[in-house]
């Protein structure tokens, strides 16, 4: 239960707002490349979240990474799902930076305790975010509203720094992708070399400033490919 975190109880600074995220499942697909000696499930890796807009008085909660832990969903060879050890992520703000941080979509970054051979490519995020304000009668803290984020895969931002061999890289690969569409669909199944997925964003982003959609595939359609000789990591398409 969130009411039962410290955000609840921590005493809330002098004219400020506190503003909750609550994280209850992060669904990732797994790539391992040791399965023979390294198993995901005794994994414990870390999160890092941040908004695509620039809160200033808040940019210490998201130079953090946060512990995670397995969901208790059924195990799937392929898919994990996470929770948020501390259950959420709070701190206090300004009233007049309220409006940005709730109208701002969350990227979510987790890293591996061993990422030389596992990656977690991130499918969803169920995530809400909260208003929380001590109560003047009871003298407790309480949510005075919240709302249900929806999770988005992040364009490429200028929050993030990639070499010009790195952007080179990632725009031979969409310009090679590109000559594979098939005129009759708008789109092509194809393999990208994504770095363990941090160059994803910036392939992603590239094509969509092009006209373009790149889009990973679900784990299902990659073995199927796979099985017909074919490997194959996203479809592009024209928007």
């Amino acid at each position: 239960m969130s009411e039962q975190l410290a955000a609840f109880r921590d005493p809330i600074k002098d004219g400020l707002v506190r503003i909750l995220l609550t994280i209850n499942a992060i669904e990732t697909e797994v790539e391992n490349d040791a399965p023979d000696f390294v198993n995901p499930r005794e994994d414990t890796p870390m999160l890092k979240v941040s908004p695509d807009t620039d809160v200033t008085s808040i940019t210490e909660a998201f130079q953090k990474s946060y512990p995670l832990e397995l969901n208790t969903r059924p195990p799937d060879e392929e898919r994990l799902y996470w929770e948020l050890k501390d259950g959420g992520i709070w701190f206090d703000i300004a009233m007049e930076e309220v409006k940005d941080i709730w109208l701002s979509d969350f990227r979510f970054y987790i890293e591996s305790k061993k990422p030389r051979y596992l990656a977690y490519y991130i499918q969803n995020v169920e995530h809400k975010i909260e208003w929380l304000q001590k109560d003047e009668k009871s003298n407790e803290i309480r949510s005075l509203s919240n709302f249900k984020k929806k999770f988005k895969r992040p364009l490429v931002s200028e929050k993030e720094s990639y070499s010009g061999a790195e952007v080179m890289k990632c725009a031979d690969m969409l310009g090679r992708s590109f000559r594979k569409i098939d005129i009759r669909t708008n789109s092509a199944m194809v393999k990208f070399n994504t770095d363990k997925g941090r160059l994803e964003p910036l392939l992603i982003g590239i094509a969509d400033r092009l006209g373009y959609l790149v889009k990973a595939l679900d784990k299902e359609t990659i073995v199927k490919e796979d099985a017909k000789g074919n490997s194959v990591s996203h479809a592009v398409s024209l928007k």
